[in-house]
């Protein structure tokens, strides 16, 4: 019989470092145009780089393709001496229209895009146009989740990814209509580790 720990894998979820956008109070989801990281951010990607160290070598950094992440996962996989892998998988919720306006800037009908992008959380099935919903953005990670899991199990992997991503981590059980999403804070650069058993 195979002893169930040889089947667990720990995901350490990295939110990427500052970024411009973030500094600069906008909604970035997936735009391609939403930019890499602040030295600020830099600096924070290093910092999390020797934590990381300090924990047993994991057997691979992963990475989401967006800029800010991409930054923060090279910052890493050098300090650990790791090649980087890519996963459009877990790239931040495709927030469509939104993305690129300002926080603090009225949208549609609410007061401002913060409220909408609140809404969404509210209500995890309603999709921005042109973007997904929160109950979109967990099956996607989800399903990311268990894929690396199963690819490596028994060790531990470096996903680095976004603030939504690590959220969907913290919720075990898929979303359901008409009950609000909590939406918890994640700073930039966090370490958020889970274990997902690997599928036999």
């Amino acid at each position: 019989m195979t002893d169930v720990t040889t089947r667990r894998c720990v995901l350490h979820l990295v939110r990427h470092g500052e970024s411009t956008w973030n500094l600069a109070g906008r909604i970035q989801g997936q735009s391609p145009e939403a930019g890499g990281l602040t030295a600020a951010g830099r600096a924070q990607a290093r910092l999390t780089a020797e934590l990381l160290a300090e924990r047993p070598r994991p057997a691979a950094v992963i990475a989401s393709d967006l800029p800010r992440a991409r930054e923060t996962a090279e910052i890493i996989a050098a300090r650990l001496d790791l090649a980087l892998e890519f996963d459009p998988e877990i790239r931040e919720q495709n927030l469509g229209v939104l993305e690129g306006h300002r926080l603090d800037s009225p949208f549609a009908d609410d007061p401002t895009a913060q409220d909408t992008v609140d809404r969404l959380w509210r209500e995890p099935f309603l999709r921005p146009d042109a973007g997904e919903s929160i109950a979109d953005m967990y099956d996607r990670v989800h399903r990311a989740f268990q894929r690396h899991a199963d690819a490596r199990p028994g060790l531990d992997i470096v996903l680095v990814t976004h603030g939504g991503p690590v959220r969907m981590a913290s919720t075990a059980e898929p979303p359901t209509p008409g009950v609000p999403v909590p939406r918890i804070g994640v700073d930039n650069a966090s370490v958020t580790s889970i274990t997902i058993n690997a599928a036999n």
